[in-house]
Parts: C-alpha cells; sequence; structure tokens
C-alpha cells in the first residue's frame, strides 16, 4: 500500500496548509506546528518549500491533529475521491452479487434435474 499522496493530493494539502498557518498568524508558525505534530522542527517549512515533494499519510494526520483539524479539512478530494471508489466498488459488488444468485440458481436447477433423473432410472429398475 503506497503511504504517500498523489501530486494533485499533495499540492491540495500544502494549499490548505498554508491557508490553515495564515488564519493562526501569532498561535501557530511552521516551526511551532511542526514540533506540536512531534515531526523535526523543519517539516512544516520543508512541505511548504517543497524540499517535502509527496508526505507521507501518517505525517498529514500528525498535522491535522495538531492543528485540531481532520484530514478532510486539509485534503477534502481525498474525501470526494474515497465517495467515488465506495460507489464504484458498490456497482461492483451488485454486479457480482447478480451473477453469484444467477450461478446459485442454475446449479439449483441443475442439482434439482440430476436427482430427478435419478429418481426417474431407479424407479424404472
Amino acid at each position: 500500500m503506497n503511504k504517500h499522496i498523489s501530486n494533485d493530493l499533495s499540492d491540495e494539502f500544502k494549499k490548505n496548509l498554508k491557508l490553515f498557518l495564515e488564519m493562526r498568524k501569532g498561535i501557530t508558525n511552521a516551526k511551532k506546528l511542526s514540533l506540536d505534530a512531534g515531526l523535526g522542527e523543519t517539516a512544516i517549512r520543508d512541505i511548504l518549500q517543497n524540499r517535502s515533494i509527496s508526505p507521507r499519510l501518517d505525517t498529514i494526520h500528525k498535522i491535522a491533529d495538531a492543528l485540531g483539524v481532520g484530514i478532510h479539512d486539509l485534503i477534502p478530494s481525498l474525501v470526494k475521491d474515497s465517495y467515488k471508489e465506495i460507489k464504484s466498488l458498490r456497482k461492483e459488488i451488485k454486479a457480482l452479487q447478480e451473477e453469484l444468485d444467477n450461478t446459485y440458481s442454475t446449479l439449483e436447477d441443475s442439482l434439482s434435474a440430476v436427482k430427478k433423473r435419478r429418481k426417474s432410472s431407479s424407479s424404472k429398475k
């Protein structure tokens, strides 16, 4: 499993992280947030200055926790993508269930036919 986010999500994360830091000027700076998140003191600055191109998901979670927000606040597209994937998986599951139901029905019909033939052949003896 990939522990890094895509470049598009990384860019979205960085943009929103900058906004959160601007909103909290005087309360939180990059160094303080890095330390509050349990990261190295330059971690946030490295992310914002593209020294850290694609942050790991666990790093993003730590930053979100330190800011007191959810990861979805920092990367809204992540949630949208997840819903799209869930919707697609539900369709796939429904199709597989229908195929399974049809297969089971066919197998049940076949078994019933075999039983009838057995009865028929045993009654002829």
